[in-house]
């Protein structure tokens, strides 16, 4: 293997270890802040990949003057926070929605990045650079040629499947989507029809009962078929699907429970 295919493969390897770091970061801040686990990360495997380009990022840009405390520290902070920037906003506008928010966090910009979270990133990268590359680096050089690259294959092979899975179900979601937008429609227009009908029917009630009653009827009909259609698509979300709605509840794309509470409660309100 020649110099650069080699140098290559242990970049590829720095990215896949402090992915999973990042990962296990991640990890033990949501156990902290909610005392249970939970899988923070994009993708299914236990990675976060901006975690991985990130570090690379700075270690690579910042080699040549990370003896230099203070401008390792500014640099990692710039570098951290432009990644932070142009991922948050590169995924909402593929997924149409935010995968983290700052917005309570003072000095933030539109809630993709904040000041408090920069400057702990300068910290992270500061103790990664000085401290926690140079032993990855001895341990990727310690490790036979042969047996990484193997173990390298198979788990950047499951990296992009993941990938793909996550990113697949993400976009069938927002088409099905679209179908429950129409069932909220339809399901407020039966709404609106059952209310218009009460106000003009309101002189005539006691001579109309039995219509009234009948229309009723056959109102709360449609909306048990709509509650049904619903459920039938909430249940057919996938595993990934119902894992990022754990990690990620803010997003709408992945946590459709307002149409089934809308549902309910037009449901309930029929009877």
């Amino acid at each position: 293997m020649n110099d650069t295919a080699l140098a290559i493969c242990r970049t590829a390897g720095y990215f896949v270890i402090y992915a999973f770091l990042g990962w296990c970061l991640e990890v033990v801040y949501q156990a902290v802040e909610h005392g249970r686990f939970i899988n923070r990360g994009f993708l299914n495997g236990p990675y976060c990949p901006i975690y991985g380009f990130g570090v690379i990022l700075v270690c690579f840009a910042l080699e040549p003057i990370k003896e230099n405390i203070v401008v390792l520290y500014v640099g990692s902070v710039l570098l951290t926070t432009f990644l932070e920037l142009i991922t948050g906003f590169l995924l909402e506008k593929f997924f149409s929605q935010k995968w983290w928010d700052y917005s309570g966090e003072r000095f933030n910009l539109k809630g993709y990045i904040c000041l408090k979270f920069s400057l702990l990133w300068g910290v992270a990268c500061l103790v990664t650079v000085r401290l926690i590359h140079p032993l990855t680096v001895k341990f990727v050089r310690d490790i036979p040629s042969a047996f990484g690259i193997v173990i390298l294959t198979v788990i950047l092979i499951g990296f992009i499947s993941d990938t793909i899975i996550t990113v697949a179900a993400i976009i069938h979601i927002k088409q099905r989507l679209v179908v429950l937008e129409g069932i909220s429609a339809e399901m407020r227009k039966i709404s609106d029809k059952t209310g218009e009908k009460i106000f003009t029917g309101v002189e005539h009630v006691m001579d109309k009962k039995s219509e009234l009653d009948e229309r009723n009827a056959e109102y709360r009909q449609k909306l048990e078929e709509l509650r049904d259609k619903y459920k039938s698509i909430h249940e057919k979300r996938s595993f990934t699907l119902k894992r990022l709605s754990k990690a990620f509840p803010q997003l709408d794309i992945i946590n459709i429970k307002s149409f089934k509470d809308q549902l309910e409660e037009l449901r309930k309100n029929k009877h």
